[in-house]
């Protein structure tokens, strides 16, 4: 008789299932070269001297140009094919190792004796000396320019108190208004991770549907900051604080979703087996082998999520959506830094408190 994960693994070694995986491969090991290609690219142009009108070192067209080149896309795609074709020789892709795991000779070998390891190296050059010049990085502007910078540290050092009653009414509304979204996202969060778990979907066609849905919905969802989702909402229903709930409320459904999924596809498959082996329902399987495991990790991650939506509501209130951010903002733009430091006094010492009382609970519950 064949345990359920020997069946599973029979299901992946099917012939159609490692052609897909083959060609998983070969299409990350593509995206990967092109992106080198495509910052090289950018670089070699970047020290010849070309600059767009906006300071940037090239122009967003000329930018899109770039991705728009067929031969650049076609010179990555015969790379990584040829890669994948010598992989024996060459050293195992990234994209291969990825998606099917490298080779057994290659397994304790360090990154400096694999072509895999020293093409991360240089994808990460790449990328942070890309980043340098697209973010416009100016360490000397930073380091030389203090002037600027004095009045708004002489009034963080010397705090009004003229703003200190309204502070901390607002204060309250922040804290609750991370609470009510954190407590709204907690039921949604909770079904959704069982369809986002995929030790848990791989039963059938429409299961992993759902969850390649829920994922994809989710990993939007996530994509989009909670400060984005506050502006969409504020024009729904108006300025105050239930529009800032609803903002942390949808990233906070998208964030515990991805915590407690991912804590379900790490739960002991033994009792799951073993209630399964009984002849028990879907439910009861979940209700008896998975729901005892997971409970103490979930509570945690809920804590936590709620400590990180009081920092978020803070920010919330710069566009209108509640919380002490909404005056916090005004006295930024007028330059009024002691209420400013009032405030952010007053932003620090709840962040600090709640981060104490947070993972005081978190370590009685796990």
């Amino acid at each position: 008789m064949t345990t359920a994960r020997e069946r599973i693994l029979a299901q992946q070694n099917t012939p159609w299932k490692k052609g897909v995986r083959r060609l998983q491969g070969l299409m990350l090991d593509t995206i990967l070269m092109l992106l080198v290609l495509l910052m090289i690219e950018f670089l070699a142009l970047a020290f010849s001297g070309r600059r767009g009108p906006t300071g940037l070192l090239l122009t967003p067209e000329e930018i899109l140009d770039l991705l728009s080149y067929p031969w650049l896309v076609t010179v990555a795609f015969v790379l990584a094919t040829l890669w994948n074709l010598f992989y024996r020789p060459l050293g195992t892709s990234p994209g291969r190792a990825t998606v099917r795991g490298v080779m057994p000779e290659e397994e304790f070998l360090p990154w400096t004796q694999t072509s895999r390891g020293w093409f991360t190296a240089l994808l990460i050059q790449l990328t942070f000396f890309t980043g340098w010049l697209i973010t416009e990085v100016q360490l000397l502007t930073f380091l030389t320019k203090f002037s600027k910078a004095a009045d708004i540290v002489r009034g963080l050092m010397n705090p009004s108190a003229d703003v200190l009653h309204q502070g901390l009414v607002l204060l309250v509304q922040t804290i609750f208004l991370a609470f009510m979204a954190t407590a709204f996202a907690i039921p949604l969060a909770f079904a959704l991770s069982f369809v986002a778990a995929r030790n848990l979907t791989r039963g059938n066609w429409v299961a992993r549907w759902s969850y390649t849905l829920a994922r994809t919905v989710m990993n939007l969802t996530r994509a989009v900051e909670p400060l984005v989702w506050a502006l969409i909402f504020i024009s729904w229903v108006g300025i105050g604080p239930f529009a800032g709930v609803l903002a942390l409320w949808v990233h906070s459904v998208a964030a515990l979703t991805k915590l407690y999924s991912e804590q379900i596809e790490s739960i002991d498959t033994g009792p799951v087996e073993a209630i399964t082996a009984t002849g028990a329902s879907t439910l009861q399987v979940l209700r008896y082998g998975v729901v005892p495991q997971i409970i103490p990790p979930f509570l945690s991650f809920t804590i936590y999520r709620w400590d990180i939506n009081v920092r978020m509501s803070t920010i919330i209130g710069f566009v209108g959506g509640g919380g002490i951010g909404y005056i916090l903002k005004p006295r930024v733009d007028l330059g009024a830094w002691g209420e400013v430091g009032t405030l952010v006094i007053l932003i620090a010492v709840t962040v600090w408190a709640m981060d104490i009382v947070s993972a005081k609970v978190r370590e009685r519950i796990v």
